[in-house]
C-alpha cells in the first residue's frame, strides 16, 4: 500500500507543468492572508478505515490548516513549477473511528498545487496535495486480536496523497489515500490504510 501511495503521487506529481501559475484558485496560503494571518483552510468529511485488512468501521475526519510559515516574498519570483515545494502549510487534524477500532489524531506538512485550471469553467481546477507527518492513535501496540491490528506503537508516521476540484479559492472535494506505519521501527509494523473524501473550505 506505501508503494501505491507513493505513486499517486509520483504520478500527480509528473502533471504539475500543466498549471500556469501554481497558486491561482488555490485558498489564501501566506502569513496575513488566511483569516486573522494564521488560519487558511478546514478540511472534513469521512473515510473508510483499514481498506481490505483488519479493522473495520468508518472514520469521521476533521483538519485545519494554517498558512504556510514560508514568507511570500521569497516564493513570487519562483518558477511555478516549483514555488509550491517551497511553500507548505502546517496541518492540525484528527480520525474518529465510528465502531471503537483505532483513532488518531496528527500533525504535520500539506503541500498543494494545482494540475489543471478553468477545467470546467473558469476559475475551478484540479487540486493535488501531498502531506507528510506524524499521528498519535489510540490502537494496540501487540496483539492477537483478529480485528485489531499490531501497530508498534502510538506514535506512528503518516503520508499520503489528495487528488481534488478546487470549485473556487474557497470549496473544494477531494478523494485522499493515507498510510501509517513505524517505518519499522518497531518489530510490529501491521500499519492502518484509509481511503476517504473530504470538502474544503478556505478561510
Amino acid at each position: 500500500m506505501r508503494c501505491a501511495i507513493f505513486g499517486v503521487v509520483l504520478a500527480a506529481a509528473a502533471l504539475v507543468p500543466v498549471s500556469g501559475r501554481a497558486e491561482d484558485g488555490l485558498p489564501r496560503i501566506h502569513a496575513g492572508e488566511g483569516l486573522a494571518g494564521i488560519f487558511s483552510e478546514v478540511r472534513f468529511g469521512g473515510a473508510w478505515h483499514d481498506i481490505g485488512a483488519k479493522e473495520r468501521g468508518a472514520n469521521v475526519l476533521g483538519e485545519v490548516l494554517f498558512v504556510s510559515p514560508v514568507p511570500a516574498r521569497l516564493t513570487t519570483d519562483m518558477p511555478p513549477l516549483y514555488r509550491w515545494m517551497f511553500q507548505p502549510r502546517v496541518h492540525l487534524g484528527f480520525a474518529a473511528n465510528t465502531e471503537g477500532y483505532t483513532s488518531y489524531g496528527y500533525a504535520g506538512l500539506t503541500w498543494t498545487t494545482m494540475l489543471a485550471r478553468d477545467v470546467f469553467r473558469r476559475g475551478d481546477g484540479i487540486r493535488f496535495d501531498f502531506f507528510f507527518g506524524g499521528s498519535l492513535n489510540n490502537g494496540k501496540h501487540v496483539t492477537n486480536e483478529l480485528d485489531r491490528k499490531s501497530l508498534g506503537g502510538n506514535l506512528l508516521f503518516r503520508v499520503g496523497g489528495e487528488i481534488g476540484y478546487q470549485i473556487d479559492p474557497r470549496w473544494s472535494v477531494s478523494l485522499f489515500l493515507d498510510h501509517e506505519s513505524n517505518a519499522g521501527s518497531a518489530r510490529a509494523n501491521e500499519g492502518l490504510n484509509s481511503l476517504g473524501l473530504r470538502i474544503g473550505f478556505g478561510l
